[in-house]
C-alpha cells in the first residue's frame, strides 16, 4: 500500500523520521507531505501514532494529467464500488500546482462525474447521497501535470486528539505543538517549561511525547469503518499502543500562564489527555522567570499582537532574550511572527518558517550549549 502525509510547510523533516519510525518505507518527501509505502496495516498505525502530520490518505491512482479527458480517464480506472459505500457522499478536493488543469472547480465537477460514471455505467446518471452515512472524501493534487488521487484514511484531521475540548482564542494546533517539542531538541530527563502555555497544548503535547502516548489512541479514524479494509489493523494499532505507555518515569514538565481561566483550562485538557500527574500548570507572569535561575528546555507560543493585545511586544522579547542569554544551559525556542531575530545572535540561534494557522511566523531556537 502507499500513503501521502500531509504537513504544515516547515515540518517535513519532523514527520519523515517520524514516519520512518512507524514502518514506511519508500519515502519521497515534497512541500507540504510525504509519499510513503508499507504493508496494510501501516494505515491504521500511521493514524494511531503520527504527531505532527494532518492527514493520512491512501493512494489510490500517480498519473500523468494534463487534460481533462485524461483526468477522466485516470479516474474511471479505478474500481470505485470498492471504495465508495452504496448511497455515501463523495466529497472531492482539489490542488492544483503549476499544471495545465488549474481549475479547481472543473477538475473537482470532473472527478465527481467520473466516479458516477464509473458506479453506474451512465455519464448522464447521479448517484443517490444519503447524508445520514458517512462521506467518502477523494483529495486530487495535481502537481506539475502528475496527478496523486488519494482517498482520506483520517476523517477529522490528527491535530483532533481528543482532550482539547477547551481552548482559548486561536489555540496553536497540537500537531504543530508537537512539531515544535521535537524540534527544540528535548532530552525527557531535562526539565521543559512552556511560560505562555495559554490551554495547555504544548506541555501537554510535550508530556504524550515523553510518556509515548499515541495521540491517536482515543479516537476514531474514517479507515476504521471501510469495508475494504481490515478494522482489526486499528483495533490492534490502538491496544498495542496502550501496552507501550510509560508509567515508570518521573518528568518536571511545567506550563505557566498570567491568565487564571487558561490554566484553569489547561489543567482540564491535560486531565482529559492522562499526563495531569506529568504537567504542573500554575498562575505566573513571565517577568518573574527573569530573576529566576532556568535550565532545560523552554518551548513556547508568546503573544505577538493577536492575542494579549495589551502586552508591551517590545519589552516583552526583551524579556525573552534576557532569559535564554542569562541561563546558559537552556535550549528550546519560541514560535512568533514578532521580529524577535533583532534579539538573537546568529551563532547562536537558528530560524525556521513555520504557519500558525494562516499566520506566517518562525520559530525561533537556541542551540544547546
Amino acid at each position: 500500500m502507499q500513503f501521502f502525509i500531509t504537513c504544515t510547510p516547515g515540518v517535513e523533516s519532523v514527520l519523515k523520521k517520524e514516519i520512518e519510525k512507524i514502518g514506511g518505507t519508500d519515502l519521497v518527501v515534497s512541500d507540504r507531505g510525504i509519499l510513503c509505502s508499507g504493508p496494510d496495516n501501516l494505515m491504521a498505525e500511521l493514524n494511531v501514532w503520527i504527531r505532527t502530520g494532518n492527514r493520512v490518505y491512501f493512494v489510490l491512482a500517480e498519473k500523468r494529467t494534463r487534460t481533462f479527458d485524461e483526468l477522466f480517464e485516470a479516474i474511471g480506472a479505478i474500481d470505485w464500488r470498492k471504495y465508495i459505500p452504496k448511497d455515501a457522499p463523495i466529497i472531492v478536493d482539489a490542488v492544483s500546482v503549476k499544471s495545465d488543469l488549474d481549475s479547481i472547480p472543473a477538475i473537482q465537477k470532473t472527478i465527481k462525474k467520473a466516479i458516477v460514471t464509473k458506479i453506474t455505467g451512465d455519464r448522464e446518471s447521479i448517484l443517490r447521497e444519503d447524508d445520514k452515512v458517512t462521506g467518502i472524501h477523494i483529495f486530487a493534487l495535481i502537481r506539475e501535470n502528475t496527478l496523486l488521487l488519494l482517498l482520506d484514511t483520517s476523517g477529522e484531521p490528527l491535530h483532533k486528539r481528543g482532550y482539547r475540548t477547551e481552548a482559548l482564542e486561536a489555540p496553536i494546533k497540537e500537531t504543530l505543538a508537537a512539531a515544535l517539542v521535537m524540534l527544540s531538541g528535548w532530552r525527557y530527563k531535562e526539565p521543559f517549561l512552556d511560560p505562555f502555555c495559554g490551554s495547555g497544548t504544548i506541555a501537554i503535547e510535550a508530556a504524550m511525547i515523553a510518556r509515548n502516548i499515541a495521540p491517536g489512541m482515543a479516537r476514531s479514524f474514517a479507515g476504521e469503518y471501510f469495508p475494504w479494509y481490515d478494522s482489526n489493523y486499528f483495533k490492534q494499532a490502538k491496544e498495542s499502543a496502550k501496552a507501550k505507555i510509560m508509567t515508570d518515569r518521573k518528568y518536571t514538565i511545567t506550563g505557566s500562564d498570567t491568565d487564571p481561566e487558561a490554566v484553569r483550562i489547561a489543567r482540564d485538557n491535560a486531565k482529559r489527555a492522562g499526563v495531569s500527574d506529568t504537567v504542573n500548570f500554575s498562575e505566573k507572569d513571565f517577568k518573574e522567570y527573569v530573576s529566576e535561575y532556568i535550565s532545560g528546555a523552554l518551548v513556547s507560543n508568546p503573544p505577538y499582537g493577536i492575542r494579549l493585545q495589551d502586552y508591551d511586544l517590545d519589552l516583552l522579547y526583551k524579556d525573552i532574550s534576557i532569559v535564554f542569554t542569562k541561563n546558559t544551559s537552556l535550549f528550546g525556542g519560541i514560535i512568533t511572527s514578532y521580529d524577535f531575530g533583532k534579539y538573537t545572535r546568529a551563532n547562536t540561534w537558528k530560524n525556521r518558517k513555520l504557519y500558525n494557522g494562516n499566520e506566517l511566523c518562525y520559530f525561533y531556537s537556541k542551540k544547546f550549549q
